[in-house]
């Protein structure tokens, strides 16, 4: 077996441990915000500030914590030490978040503190999660593969947070003697068995996997002046996390008001574990095609035509539900209306498929550019910032969101049956929410990929494979210098 072939026993554990984690990440990003607002009663704005500012203090901290996995020197392993104890720390955030009972007495203090928290025990193991795939294999071919198994499971993970949250939250706090719902009870349930799920997944791959060791990581450690200077100073890094930023946005946009735009626009809160569904299948059909076309675009033009393409779709697929909607079928039953924007999710939203995996392998090739640059391997502090553009992403989006809906008149919890009547709301509401799921995410992403185009040069035709070539020669070099100095010595 060759040395750059990932082992069955390594992909699957891998990959395996990502379905708890972005269980709890989906719980925490996607119905947080909804169940401040609807069920502790904390205002919009409120939430969309506190979002902010929380990621203004993860873009000092994320960093930080990079250059604490890369200098971890442990017999377990760096990867697997950080994503053990980050997920212990993690669930416990996670379980005091939802926790109603705490936070009844002063709910903005309550979570504000331990949504700080949150977010940087979330760094401790997303960052070794995700910069393992660095690690696991130089050969192009083979990170693709882990990278596209992970991202299916940890799609997977997501979408099952997203579908089922809507609904067990009603059966987890429904009192059978007073025949009542206490929905702020179903989330602290369902927030318990969520993070016992990630201590489970995320122990198997902690077991599984199998960490290298590169000669540039066995010299000095990096000093965590170096660690932004890594940052700052590689340009292509610095664009990719730019267009990811973006990109992030306009799914977290989407994602982030479909809940208010069901429950506002259409009336029924329900029908959103039902487009999600739509969605996950839209996104596991772009995952599942990820290697085919990889194969054929790779070749054809490098990173740049995967990305083009991934992005194309949903831009017109968001257009195209917005005008179906608002104006083709405006006065069609709610069922049409419905199935229609599930059928355009479905085929148009499959490029976000693409783009989960795209993410993590040019993350990974911006870890190869800056060790060409530099001299050091830095997984960790080049994934912190996947990890912090990926909160930073959503502070924004819930920021625009929370702004927006405040602006347009939205109180918390303005009904609380599930089911409303639409003539009830106010039309700037319903507007706002229009602009929010289908307007706001195309442009995000029609500017992301403008960038990429004309800014990122990794992505070009045979780049990386120049720039790894020289790397193998260089390591080649320096494991026969280590040779030979330690054979001096004895």
């Amino acid at each position: 077996m060759s040395e750059q072939k990932v082992p069955a026993r390594t992909k699957w554990g891998y990959a395996f441990g990502g379905i708890g984690k972005d269980m709890c990440y989906a719980l925490v990003s996607n119905f947080l915000m909804y169940y401040c607002t609807e069920n502790l009663g904390v205002s919009a704005l409120f939430m969309g500030v506190l979002f902010f500012f929380a990621r203004l203090w993860d873009a000092i901290n994320d960093p930080i914590m990079g250059t604490f996995v890369d200098n971890t020197r442990v017999k377990f392993g760096k990867y697997r030490f950080w994503m053990v104890v980050g997920t212990l720390a993690n669930v416990v955030a996670v379980i005091f978040l939802f926790n109603p009972y705490w936070a009844s007495h002063a709910p903005r203090v309550y979570i504000a503190i331990f949504y700080v928290v949150w977010g940087m025990t979330y760094t401790m193991v997303d960052v070794p999660y995700w910069a393992f795939n660095s690690n696991v294999s130089d050969d192009r071919k083979e990170r693709e593969s882990v990278s596209t198994l992970a991202r299916l499971l940890t799609s997977l993970g997501a979408l099952s947070t997203q579908v089922l949250t809507p609904i067990v939250i009603v059966k987890l706090g429904y009192d059978a003697v007073t025949g009542t719902e206490h929905k702020e009870k179903g989330y602290f349930i369902w927030a318990i068995i969520v993070s016992a799920v990630f201590v489970v997944t995320m122990f198997v791959a902690s077991v599984t996997i199998k960490e290298r060791n590169y000669v540039s990581e066995k010299k000095d450690r990096i000093k965590l002046k170096e660690a932004f200077t890594v940052l700052t100073k590689n340009d292509q890094l610095v664009i990719a996390v730019i267009v990811f930023i973006l990109i992030n946005i306009a799914q977290n946009l989407a994602l982030g008001s479909a809940i208010y735009y069901f429950k506002y626009v259409w009336g029924n809160e329900q029908l959103y574990s039902k487009f999600v569904i739509v969605l996950g299948a839209s996104i596991g059909i772009g995952l599942l095609s990820f290697p085919l076309l990889s194969k054929v675009l790779y070749k054809r033009s490098g990173r740049l035509g995967h990305l083009m393409l991934a992005l194309g779709s949903p831009i017109v697929g968001f257009l195209l539900m917005f005008i179906s909607n608002n104006f083709i079928f405006n006065n069609a039953s709610t069922n049409v209306r419905f199935y229609v924007c599930c059928g355009i999710g479905l085929v148009s939203l499959i490029g976000f498929g693409s783009v989960t995996i795209l993410l993590t392998l040019i993350m990974s090739d911006c870890v190869d550019y800056g060790e060409y640059i530099f001299g050091k391997r830095t997984e960790n502090i080049v994934f912190s910032m996947q990890t912090f553009l990926v909160k930073f992403a959503g502070a924004i989006s819930f920021l625009i969101i929370g702004v927006s809906m405040h602006i347009a008149g939205y109180e918390g919890s303005m009904f609380d049956s599930n089911a409303v009547a639409m003539s009830v709301v106010p039309d700037s509401l319903k507007a706002d929410l229009n602009v929010l799921m289908f307007i706001l995410p195309p442009a995000f992403l029609i500017g992301g990929a403008i960038l990429f185009a004309t800014k990122y040069k990794l992505a070009k035709k045979g780049k990386m494979e120049e720039i790894r070539e020289e790397l193998q020669v260089r390591r080649a070099a320096a494991e026969e210098g280590e040779v030979q100095e330690s054979a001096a010595t004895d």
